[in-house]
């Protein structure tokens, strides 16, 4: 008979983000029954990727990412040898009414392969995701927590509770956990409105990425630029900065698009060249602006938990670490 002191411990994860399946893969290895539920139809957050029919794709939110801590750097060697990350290899700078400036730096950029959310997809295989279900009521039980989706539809109960969506939406589920709910708070995020822009035509600069200075845009990239994207056509993500962005956050989404391609051609001080394909996406919660300086958040007594970028910093590398730091704790009470 199956006894509560040799039966494995359960945990729900809300969020399949890189912080979400980092501490799903860590507990499944220290022995937990573990599944992670996601209101997305793919897993990976902002680590995102669209495509279009068969000719373009864009990796619309976070654009690639850099290593600091050793854990992680042992990770992303693991993860090249696997063909999922490869080095990109661009030229950034910064770009001023259409003077470009290299950025000199030797810190090496990663991207997944074929897209950033390849990472996503590695991290969440043979793992136990439910997606496309929002869960929208958690209940603290006696011995555990019960996750309710809408209209009360049950999820099952579970032993450990692990949040991994953005800071607002995780500290909206606990309503009746004001103390837990209030730390979570703390983290601040702005939005970013994301344009993805297929060209009839190569553009033909001399860089593949920069920041842009004095414009709506904070960012552009040639995606094509990246490893295992196709060269053609000739995709760029451009993204509005935080303060843009949040002044338009309820703007149509025409409107955006066609603000943030006119941006575009006024940063790169040129003529505007016909497109194939121009879309907008808002990330309402794109960017950690005041993240916790704590790794992670956990009460033992309640056995609830809380990872993602919003916890030691705003970079796909702090994610993976709050999700094994989160891990780690969980795992100590057993």
């Amino acid at each position: 008979m199956m006894t509560m002191e040799n039966r494995k411990q359960t945990v729900a994860i809300i969020g399949a983000g890189i912080g979400g399946l980092s501490c799903a893969r860590q507990l499944c290895a220290a022995g937990f029954r573990v599944r992670v539920f996601d209101k997305s139809r793919g897993v990976g957050g902002r680590i995102s990727l669209r495509r279009f029919e068969s000719y373009a794709s864009f990796d619309h939110g976070a654009q690639y990412f850099t290593v600091k801590e050793a854990a992680m750097a042992q990770q992303v060697e693991s993860w090249i040898a696997d063909g999922v990350v490869a080095p990109w290899q661009c030229r950034t700078g910064s770009l001023d009414s259409g003077v470009w400036k290299s950025t000199n730096s030797e810190t090496p950029r990663y991207v997944g392969v074929p897209g950033m959310t390849a990472i996503a997809k590695h991290l969440a295989r043979d793992r136990d995701v439910v997606l496309q279900t929002r869960v929208s009521k958690v209940v603290r039980l006696e011995h555990g927590w019960r996750l309710l989706a809408e209209e009360d539809k049950d999820l099952g109960v579970f032993d450990f509770l692990i949040l991994n969506a953005p800071a607002p939406q995780s500290a909206s589920l606990l309503n009746e956990f004001p103390r837990f709910a209030q730390q979570i708070c703390i983290a601040k995020f702005a939005p970013c409105w994301a344009v993805m822009l297929a060209l009839d035509q190569r553009l033909d600069v001399p860089w593949d990425a920069a920041t842009v200075v004095d414009s709506p845009l904070s960012w552009i990239a040639r995606n094509s630029s990246k490893q295992g994207r196709p060269t053609e056509p000739d995709c760029w993500v451009l993204h509005g900065n935080p303060d843009w962005s949040t002044t338009h956050l309820e703007d149509i989404q025409d409107v955006v698009t066609a603000r943030l391609i006119s941006s575009f051609w006024q940063a790169l001080g040129l003529l505007p060249q016909s497109h194939r394909l121009a879309t907008a996406h808002r990330w309402r919660f794109a960017l950690p602006s005041e993240p916790l300086e704590k790794r992670c958040l956990f009460d033992e007594e309640l056995r609830l938990g809380a990872c993602g970028d919003w916890c030691g910093g705003p970079r796909i590398e702090s994610a993976y670490l709050s999700g094994l730091a989160l891990a780690e704790a969980v795992s100590k009470i057993r």
